[in-house]
């Protein structure tokens, strides 16, 4: 048991389903990745009976999902091999924003030298912090536990963690945009572009705009069953990321040149992307 926890409500909680995904994703004989720390996760929440309701949460929508693990786990996998790509490149200084509960930190295996902000709400840095405590696993490299609202000043808590603008930077961006309105998302990517170096990478995930229809009626519904919904989708991914000075390849969750092998479901319709700093954005970033 862990004292005086307490598991973040709405968009925290879809992670810890996202976190059965990784679980099962890993029991599989042809894995895609191991994620020891989503065992931890969900272990612990199962284990605590502070935790008993957000447990049974997760047993619901994990049953009631059946059509999306092979869309998670070709989606970790993306950004796995392009995170591995960026810091093979040598990049040394990663973000993560809404980080949740993923377990990077501790899975992959980082250069001696990486630094990774993981940057959420305070009561989910809070969270995952003492997860990470109480896991015994070790990090594969610096982790820095950071404490930011997205919606507002986040950019000073990630300089005041030590963040350095002035080195090249690998951004991840996943499970996040679809739940912030389109001007939010703007000002984010805005900022994040204003704070990235030459040589600077951005991985992202975004809704297709189909799923803000009729077609993605019943996984809005299944999200807000556990207390989230969303707020964004496009289908424009690289010129708005041009415009904010990316180079990037933008793929279905269902292309099969991401899926190894993998048949994804229809649902949900998103778009991952990938992409190299070229440019810089005509923004300077908060002090």
């Amino acid at each position: 048991m862990i004292d005086d926890l307490k598991i973040p409500e709405g968009v925290g909680q879809t992670a810890l389903v996202v976190a059965w995904m990784r679980q099962m994703e890993s029991q599989r004989p042809d894995a895609l990745f191991q994620d020891p720390f989503a065992d931890v996760v969900l272990r612990v929440i199962a284990e605590d009976r502070s935790f008993t309701e957000v447990s049974q949460m997760v047993t619901r929508a994990s049953s009631s999902t059946r059509e999306y693990p092979a869309y998670f786990a070709v989606r970790t996998r993306f950004f796995d091999d392009e995170l591995r790509s960026a810091m093979g490149s040598g990049i040394r200084q990663v973000v993560t924003l809404a980080a949740g509960v993923d377990g990077r930190t501790v899975r992959l295996d980082c250069p001696p030298g990486t630094r990774w902000y993981e940057l959420d709400l305070p009561d989910m840095t809070a969270f995952k912090d003492a997860l990470i405590a109480h896991s015994g696993l070790a990090p594969a490299c610096e982790r820095r536990g950071v404490a930011g609202d997205l919606t507002a000043d986040w950019s000073r808590a990630l300089r005041e963690a030590g963040f350095d603008p002035a080195r090249p930077t690998a951004w991840l961006v996943e499970g996040l945009l679809m739940y912030l309105s389109d001007e939010v998302g703007d000002a984010l990517l805005a900022e994040l572009s204003a704070l990235s170096a030459p040589g600077s990478r951005i991985m992202l995930e975004q809704l297709e705009t189909a799923m803000l229809g009729e077609e993605g009626r019943p996984s809005r519904d299944r999200l807000a069953s556990q207390g989230a919904r969303w707020l964004s989708a496009r289908d424009d991914l690289r010129p708005w990321l041009a415009g904010h000075g990316w180079a990037a390849e933008v793929y279905s969750g269902a292309d099969p040149r991401i899926g190894h092998g993998r048949t994804v479901s229809r649902l949900p319709a998103c778009w991952v992307a990938t992409g190299t700093l070229t440019g810089r954005a005509d923004v300077t970033p908060a002090a």
